[in-house]
């Protein structure tokens, strides 16, 4: 079978295109940077990318499809590996050293998504209301310490100078206890995709890629 992947010109539309292709599914996509971005793969693999085909189809761009990214599909909190329109205002902020909303978020990676959105489209059927992000809740002031920390070291890395401050003393934000019901932002309700996923992989919903990974993915995408 093949995957019809509409409209995956931002860095998640991608990363389900790459995850489908290293899968060995066939996928259909206009795109040429997708074929650029997986020569080597496709030289060796079993599997194949056309620009014309038919199959069940996954949409970027709310084209209509099977799944809609933003229609029958929604994600929160999305941390892109680049300067894409999944990139959260409060990144947009501390990159030009300001502060915006302060409100908790339940970050999300690139990686985690395009894995989940793959199996899905690969059960070929039909889905309504789910909703996508991480399971952790995490603040805004402990986001931003996570944040500002790999910032800083990117750019002393880049120079060769660190400081102490940057390179020790900093443990992993968000690892205090929190008391039950303290939640100011409830999370979107993620057991119907939990349960879909459950069927399909034996799994369920969960995220694997830490938060500080994320960001330093996308540190590493915004500076190329």
């Amino acid at each position: 079978m093949a995957i019809v992947v509409i409209g995956a010109t931002c860095s998640l539309g991608e990363a389900v295109v790459d995850k489908l292709l290293s899968m060995d599914v066939d996928v259909v996509a206009i795109e040429e940077s997708h074929k650029t971005r997986n020569e080597s793969l496709l030289k060796y693999s079993n599997s194949k990318l056309s620009v014309q085909g038919d199959g069940y189809s996954v949409s970027f761009d709310g084209s209509p499809a099977d799944i809609i990214i933003g229609g029958n599909l929604l994600i929160h909190d999305l941390i892109p590996t680049r300067n894409d329109r999944w990139m959260a205002d409060e990144f947009v902020s501390w990159l030009t050293g300001k502060d915006c909303e302060e409100r908790p978020r339940y970050w999300l990676s690139v990686i985690d998504a395009a894995n989940a959105i793959a199996h899905l489209a690969l059960s070929e059927k039909n889905f309504s209301d789910l909703h996508m992000c991480g399971r952790r809740e995490w603040s805004y002031d402990d986001t931003k310490a996570e944040f500002e920390m790999l910032w800083n070291r990117t750019n002393q890395g880049q120079t060769g100078k660190f400081t102490a401050e940057t390179l020790f003393g900093h443990d992993i934000a968000g690892m205090e206890p929190k008391p039950i019901g303290s939640d100011s932002y409830s999370r979107p309700n993620l057991d119907p995709l939990h349960n879909e996923l459950l069927q399909l992989t034996g799994d369920g919903w969960r995220p694997l890629i830490p938060l500080r990974t994320a960001i330093m993915t996308f540190i590493a995408g915004i500076l190329e």
